[in-house]
């Protein structure tokens, strides 16, 4: 009976071990703390008082304090909840309060690959612009990842794109994708990951 507990124990340490639950709470109209860089498989809990919620919006959204609601995106009812690591991929989640986006009440939680890389070659150094787009976006890369292969991949993993990095600025034309959210991934060595909303 005791190396049945034992075993029990340490197989339930075991699985505690690989992932993080972070919390965010709310000091007035302020997230606290405003920007979480988080590892991919981690959840994240929002304790806020009960005038606040979060809603993942666009980049754009966030920079105009807006609320609309990102598709697809992670959402707290008020007074906070759990997003689990199912809704939170590798890449910049934009998330505001909803009543308080016009004071500036927004928050940034970064999700970064477990994959150790060596030289920070890919945290990413590539950017995605205009995003969210209809029909054209641009990846704007370094001259170290120029050449790669960069794939699209939609959210049940399937890769809807492929292309090559032919220059430090790519156009890629996502007109006939769904509205949804993407993932845009360069390969090489390792790979990186950043979101892409087709509107």
């Amino acid at each position: 009976m005791k190396i049945i507990l034992l075993s029990l124990l340490l197989i339930l340490t075991g699985i505690s071990g690989y992932s993080t639950t972070w919390t965010i709470t709310n000091s007035g109209n302020t997230f606290s703390p405003a920007t979480i860089t988080i590892t991919v498989g981690d959840d994240v809990n929002f304790n806020l008082e009960v005038i606040h919620n979060a809603v993942e919006v666009s980049q754009a959204t966030w920079n105009a304090n807006n609320s609309t609601a990102l598709p697809g995106g992670f959402q707290t009812t008020f007074g906070g909840g759990l997003v689990p690591a199912s809704q939170l991929g590798i890449g910049t989640h934009y998330y505001v309060c909803v009543p308080h986006a016009s004071l500036g009440m927004k928050g940034i939680i970064i999700v970064q690959s477990t994959t150790d890389i060596p030289g920070n070659l890919f945290r990413p150094d590539f950017s995605v612009y205009p995003n969210p787009s209809k029909d054209l976006v641009t990846i704007k890369a370094k001259s170290n990842v120029v050449g790669l292969n960069y794939f699209i991949i939609d959210q049940a993993g399937r890769k809807v794109f492929e292309g090559k990095l032919n220059s430090e600025s790519t156009p890629v034309d996502i007109s006939r994708l769904a509205q949804g959210f993407y993932y845009l991934e360069i390969a090489g060595q390792s790979k990186a990951t950043v979101k892409v909303i087709k509107n």
